[in-house]
């Protein structure tokens, strides 16, 4: 079955406008969930995308190229991680900080050693978990690396 180019024009054309909305309503999921529904939200948003353009948009574009945006012709390049300079200024912000609480931290926790005993890692899992922070801000990452097995 051959789809009409003018059916074929209407499909694409309501797709976009899908897609924008999508990509909006993400965008503002972002700004006021949270980190769980931002997640699954995302996820979900990426199969729609991905089916949509790979179950319809792309064989309708190859059956009629000229619907297809030009934008879509270009090859992919990753992107490069990069912060935002707000994001960079509130998580230098927090490095400057626990910078200085942790010692202190640590300093008091040694002067009471004993009185109370810190459960799973203690106190260097914390401290651990600041510098994996630190690193985050020196080099941004879309993906944690998967772990040695």
């Amino acid at each position: 079955m051959q789809l009409d180019r003018t059916s074929a024009a209407e499909i694409s054309a309501l797709l976009e406008q899908a897609s924008a909305l999508c990509d909006q309503s993400l965008r503002t999921v972002k700004v006021h969930e949270s980190l769980g529904y931002i997640h699954v939200y995302g996820r979900l948003v990426g199969h729609f995308l991905g089916h949509s353009y790979t179950n319809i948009l792309a064989p309708l574009w190859q059956a009629y190229p000229d619907l297809e945006p030009p934008q879509m012709k270009e090859g992919y390049s990753q992107p490069v991680a990069s912060l935002s300079a707000e994001s960079q200024a509130a998580i230098g912000a927090f490095i400057e900080h626990v910078s200085k609480a942790l010692p202190r931290i640590k300093e008091l926790l040694e002067f009471q050693e004993g009185s109370m005993p810190l459960p799973f890692g203690g106190f260097p899992e914390v401290e651990n978990s600041g510098a994996q922070i630190r690193e985050f801000l020196a080099k941004p990452r879309f993906r944690d690396e998967k772990p040695p097995l």
